[in-house]
């Protein structure tokens, strides 16, 4: 093997890094699902790693900065915008609660509905999550380079047909 496709393979209109085939069954190699995900867990990762002993757990800026942007929301509401379904949120709530990033409001005319704000703590860390997220951001750009605009498009394109 070449250092040139040590790095990457490209074999029809599939690309996977060449270090991982070998632990990726077959089956998964020409699948946008599988491809989408590990993208998504290495952006984590790294995202998580230049947040150092922030220790949140990836999707809790995107919950941070969402409140940082209101005074106060539903559960549902953050479900909505955040794309995450109900059970998932409500752990990360839970976690965000614990930490003191956030506070739990009962609605005085539904015991059973609740909303959620902000701390000063809260807003301190999503502040400095902000910068992270940047520097991150900036780092995707630099990957994705020419292509971002079409990957941007095509990624909208999965996320609105596969809700319709």
């Amino acid at each position: 093997m070449t250092v040139e496709s040590s790095a990457r393979r490209t074999e029809g209109d599939r690309t996977a890094p060449a270090e991982n085939d070998a632990f990726v069954p077959a089956a998964f190699h020409n699948l946008i699902g599988y491809h989408l995900r590990v993208a998504q867990e290495a952006s984590f990762h790294a995202f998580a790693k230049a947040a150092g002993k922030a220790d949140l757990k990836p999707g809790w800026y995107a919950l941070l900065t969402v409140l940082a942007e209101r005074e106060s929301m539903t559960p549902s509401e953050l479900s909505r915008i955040c794309g995450r379904d109900r059970s998932t949120l409500t752990s990360s709530l839970k976690g965000l609660a614990t930490r003191g990033l956030i506070e739990r409001r009962s609605n005085p005319e539904d015991q059973r509905s609740y909303s959620v704000r902000l701390t000063e703590e809260g807003r301190s860390m999503q502040q400095r999550l902000h910068a992270i997220a940047d520097a991150h951001d900036r780092r995707l750009d630099d990957i994705a380079g020419k292509d971002k605009a079409l990957l941007i498009a095509v990624l909208g394109r999965i996320a609105a047909m596969l809700e319709a």
